[in-house]
């Protein structure tokens, strides 16, 4: 065997069912580990073996993967954890459903902030885990307040994106779809990503608001909600692949970018799309200050008349090459790349 780092990659079994910003976060780490010398594989549980891994590289602080995080430490193996994690009691009382869920959600938000040791899945996976990597500071400070876990073991690693967004055509997708000087959101049409409300929000809005991505499966009511209340400005393109160069050219023909989630952490399209130079207004929820400062407009995702407002005054200015600039400089994923190796090296005991 090479003295090369060998990590396995890990996550929940239904994760690539419905593509979004948590697997092409995966596939990222990997791409760009390996262009840092790392040995990366996708762990296949039928023919894998834990003992040929020095690290087991979990995404998703999610139950299913505790069994294989629990047997890769039997075995001496490293685990290191991203928990994609955020959890907000206002986003509870806005959860998708009736009362009867709203309310089992609130309360058990509460009860991990009042009893942060109290058993859980989640809670579960975290302590398994050598080191966790929070993507934000926010994060973990939720992650030690709500799990009890001590922050000394958690790393904290941003988001980031591919230099490649800030050069996109503008041309292909304007063609295409007959849109110019649109507002564009991009994910998973599904509750917590909130759609529903920023159709509202923008109903009659003075410019097309054009929303790619397909419907999660698990929530097909919401999506013929989210049709059936869609304005004549709404044009709705179904998912484009994330290497798709029409994706890139969404984002440079847009006017401005709206990420209108419950929380983002922050978001990877947000900075796709800063990166090839849209204005971005963004929900106030998450992690999304730390990430985009004072360079973005911000809004409550329960208010349609605060979504409105920030999305016009990003619409209305010229483009925020300042936020375009801080992307480039600081939240490109070969960034992320080096630190994630530092965190290898010091739970393997070499940093």
């Amino acid at each position: 065997m090479s003295d090369k780092l060998r990590v396995a990659f890990f996550v929940y079994p239904s994760a690539f069912q419905d593509i979004g910003g948590g697997e092409i976060l995966l596939l990222k780490t990997k791409e760009y580990l390996e262009k840092e010398g790392v040995y990366c594989k996708l762990f296949d549980i039928w023919n894998d073996k834990l003992d040929n891994f020095d690290i087991l590289h979990v995404f998703g602080a999610i139950k299913d993967c505790i069994g294989l995080m629990q047997t890769a430490r039997d075995k001496g193996v490293k685990v290191v954890l991203v928990p994609i994690f955020f959890s907000t009691l206002q986003r509870t009382l806005y959860e998708h459903g009736g009362l009867k869920r709203k309310a089992a959600a609130c309360l058990r938000h509460i009860a991990k902030a009042a009893f942060p040791f109290l058993p859980s899945g989640r809670r579960s996976t975290m302590l398994a885990a050598d080191a966790i990597i929070p993507n934000s500071y926010a994060e973990l400070k939720q992650i030690e307040r709500l799990f009890g876990i001590d922050r000394k073991k958690m790393h904290v690693i941003p988001n980031c994106v591919d230099s490649d967004f800030e050069y996109g055509d503008e041309r292909p997708f304007i063609s295409k779809y007959n849109v110019k000087d649109f507002v564009l959101s991009v994910g998973r049409i599904e509750p917590r990503k909130n759609q529903l409300n920023l159709i509202r929000a923008l109903k009659d809005f003075k410019a097309p608001l054009v929303m790619i991505g397909d419907p999660v499966s698990h929530y097909p009511d919401y999506y013929r909600q989210c049709r059936s209340e869609a304005g004549s400005n709404v044009v709705l393109v179904g998912r484009i692949g994330h290497e798709d160069p029409l994706l890139r050219s969404a984002y440079k023909a847009c006017r401005c970018f709206v990420s209108q989630g419950w929380f983002e952490t922050p978001g990877l399209a947000a900075l796709e799309a800063a990166l090839a130079g849209a204005n971005v207004a963004t929900t106030n929820m998450g992690c999304t200050k730390e990430y985009f400062r004072d360079l973005a407009e911000y809004f409550s995702p329960s208010s349609l008349k605060s979504i409105r407002s920030a999305a016009e005054k990003a619409f209305n200015k010229n483009k925020n090459r300042l936020l375009q600039k801080y992307v480039r400089e600081n939240l490109l994923w070969d960034v992320a790349a080096k630190k994630n190796v530092e965190v290898y090296k010091k739970v393997l005991g070499k940093g």
